[in-house]
């Protein structure tokens, strides 16, 4: 994509959201991981949700351009955060917040989500030890019974000074193999981002 067309398309979206997505204008990211996520993470995240007994919800933590469209992309009601006003524009329309990924209990109810997806945020903005504390804390109480969290996280020493694994509130969850077609394992690492497949446990 050249950078006028990105241009372009960055304007659109600032002048007119809903004219933008009316015209399906996208930012593809074609790296391996993204591609993964886009791929196989969401076609078992569709299963997932298909198998609850009530219509599913999902939180999206952090929204660009390359992720607004994702709630057409997801069999389930998807509600968007980020702390940055200026990328609501790229949230889900009717259903997005302004907020801390630090605080998500501030804006929605205990046990409220079937899949919180953290991509992208440790390693890229939440860097310090606590805040990977608190987004484990804080999505462990949004989530229902049994519900799961996606991470995609950089924890190379080039980014964060600690380990995700071992954080204290890793704890709250248990690493989970998705055991969907190719999905076998809870973790997959591309590089220095890895994706790992956590589940709520109800009795830490």
């Amino acid at each position: 994509m050249s950078r006028l067309t990105t241009k372009l398309q960055r304007l659109v979206f600032k002048i007119s959201p809903h004219l933008a997505i009316a015209l399906g204008v996208e930012f593809p990211l074609k790296s391996a991981n993204r591609k993964f996520l886009e791929g196989e993470i969401f076609d078992y995240l569709n299963a997932f949700f298909t198998q609850q007994e009530q219509p599913a919800k999902c939180l999206f933590l952090g929204t660009d351009k390359r992720s607004w469209h994702y709630p057409r992309c997801l069999a389930a009601k998807v509600f968007t955060l980020d702390i940055e006003p200026k990328k609501a524009v790229y949230g889900n329309r009717g259903h997005h917040t302004i907020g801390s990924a630090a605080e998500l209990e501030k804006h929605y109810p205990s046990a409220s989500f079937d899949v919180v997806i953290a991509n992208g945020l440790i390693g890229f903005g939440m860097n310090q030890e606590q805040d990977c504390e608190a987004l484990l804390r804080a999505s462990h109480a949004v989530l229902k019974a049994g519900g799961l969290l996606l991470m995609g996280y950089n924890d190379g020493a080039e980014f964060v000074n600690f380990k995700v694994r071992e954080a204290k509130h890793y704890q709250l969850f248990e690493e989970v193999a998705p055991n969907h077609k190719a999905l076998t394992r809870a973790q997959y690492d591309f590089d220095d981002h890895i994706f790992v497949f956590l589940k709520k446990r109800n009795h830490p």
